[in-house]
């Protein structure tokens, strides 16, 4: 079993949180991660794959698929590790399988403030995070409403009780007609949520982090 390192271990919890998944072929005895982003994030996504790469066996490839709903095409970058048993510890905090849907189901972990250190926090926000109205505000928001209302309050109670980051939720309708929560960080919150993750911010991504002036870094 491969060992993973502490860098390897925050960027695939991390991004878990955020646009990652895990695929399983054997009813959750190994896993391969998968990561997935639009061709203007490949620097963010070539960034991953040097250090997810010693877990792959091929390059990062490139995609295009076209949407019938709304009938356009979009380009992605993409790649995928191997079937790895040292990837059971993820899987098993990450997915359950739902007998309803007849699918893995990927929710936050109940031990997430245990491995939600300044890195893995980082390319979770870096992933899913945003300004909320760049020059007319320093908060900012995550995109969390694909998780349960339960999850998305454990990943609140880790951001106060890990660094006393205090966040709100905001309700998110979804496709289906089902409602989401995303995690709002108020502007007071800001400048501390944004120095436990600066150092940790690849370049490419560092736009969706307020500067405290309203603007981006």
């Amino acid at each position: 079993m491969t060992t993973l390192s502490q860098l390897q271990k925050d960027c695939i919890f991390g991004t878990l949180l955020g646009d990652g998944n895990l695929q399983t072929e054997n009813q959750g005895r190994t896993w391969r991660y998968r990561a997935i982003h639009k061709n203007q994030h490949k620097s963010y996504l070539l960034h991953k794959y040097e250090i997810l790469k010693p877990l792959c066996s091929s390059p990062p490839a490139y995609g295009e698929v076209f949407d019938t709903r709304t009938e356009k095409t979009y380009k992605r970058n993409y790649f995928n590790t191997t079937q790895q048993s040292s990837l059971k510890f993820f899987g098993d905090m990450f997915y359950s399988y739902d007998q309803k849907v007849g699918k893995w189901v990927k929710d936050v972990p109940l031990n997430v403030e245990k491995f939600l250190t300044p890195a893995a926090l980082a390319y979770f926000y870096m992933d899913d995070g945003a300004l909320k109205w760049l020059n007319n505000s320093n908060a900012m928001r995550i995109c969390t409403e694909s998780f349960s209302h339960h999850g998305v309050k454990r990943l609140q109670k880790a951001l106060i009780k890990n660094y006393k980051v205090d966040t709100t939720l905001t309700k998110k309708t979804l496709k289906d007609g089902t409602f989401g929560y995303r995690i709002a960080i108020p502007e007071k919150s800001s400048t501390a949520f944004r120095d436990i993750i600066n150092s940790h911010l690849v370049d490419c991504m560092k736009y969706k982090v307020s500067d405290g002036n309203k603007g981006h870094l």
